[in-house]
């Protein structure tokens, strides 16, 4: 009876484990298949404008992320530039993440003022939200035409706007309003700034700033300004140095959290 009852165990064991491995299998398979359908919400390709340059990078600390941006092409020529980041990560803050991505583009298409399509946004996010989560996020509407991009701010890092004299600016640092989905009917500001030929303008998420070495330390916001201020040949240059340094930096140390930048300027 013994013998028949260890053999018996084992046998169960091994099908319970076996039960285990597809189930691990399959929940994989769906992670894959949800981390194709997140980056489908992302752009495929910089915009085409010309005088102007872009790059934009996107890595998720798991396979689905809460990390988000997008260009927008509004039907009067300008273009909105959006950079958001829910909080936390992974499947709550990748569902989130895709809704956000969804409602942002229909906000614009029927709200071409940045500062109104904000106040919406943050009504229904609010009214519909997840409990306990939030989304920082920052918006640049450029105006190709006019050489300005109009900004607005919800609780997110002030863009870094490098001058071609070597000067950085992070205008609107007073007019940063809360994070999306906290209190409903708040009034978001906007405000105006100029680009003149050789100005830059970069947008990132806190993944980059707060990517941890493997003796913990951060990689830090004057590290990434660091780089913003330096002398560059263009955009695509500029967003791939401050990858790869963020890389080096973290060497073996695994991704703790969403990371996401973009880097846009005018050439002439």
């Amino acid at each position: 009876l013994l013998s028949v009852a260890t053999q018996a165990a084992v046998a169960i064991e091994n099908a319970r484990l076996h039960e285990n491995l597809l189930q691990q299998r399959e929940l994989e398979r769906d992670l894959e298949l949800a981390h194709s359908v997140q980056l489908s919400f992302l752009p495929d390709r910089s915009p085409k404008i010309v005088g102007y340059g872009f790059f934009g990078y996107y890595e998720a600390a798991n396979q689905v992320g809460g990390d988000y941006y997008d260009y927008i092409q509004l039907s009067d020529g300008r273009i909105a530039i959006i950079v958001a980041d829910v909080v936390g990560h992974g499947v709550a803050a990748a569902l989130l993440m895709a809704r956000l991505a969804a409602e942002v583009r229909v906000m614009l298409a029927t709200e071409p003022d940045p500062t109104a399509a904000f106040i919406r946004l943050n009504e229904l996010l609010v009214r519909d939200g997840v409990p306990d989560r939030f989304v920082t996020s920052v918006m640049t509407v450029l105006e190709p035409d006019r050489h300005k991009i109009t900004i607005v701010n919800a609780g997110h890092m002030p863009p870094l706007i490098r001058r071609l004299d070597g000067t950085l600016e992070e205008p609107g640092e007073t007019q940063v309003g809360i994070p999306l989905g906290i209190i409903d009917g708040f009034q978001y500001k906007s405000f105006t700034v100029e680009l003149r030929v050789g100005d830059r303008c970069t947008l990132y998420t806190d993944g980059i700033n707060e990517a941890m070495d493997p003796s913990g330390q951060l990689f830090g916001i004057d590290r990434v300004k660091h780089h913003v201020q330096s002398e560059q040949e263009g955009v695509v240059e500029l967003g791939q140095q401050i990858i790869n340094d963020v890389r080096q930096f973290m060497g073996n140390q695994p991704q703790s959290d969403d990371m996401c930048l973009v880097c846009f300027g005018r050439l002439q």
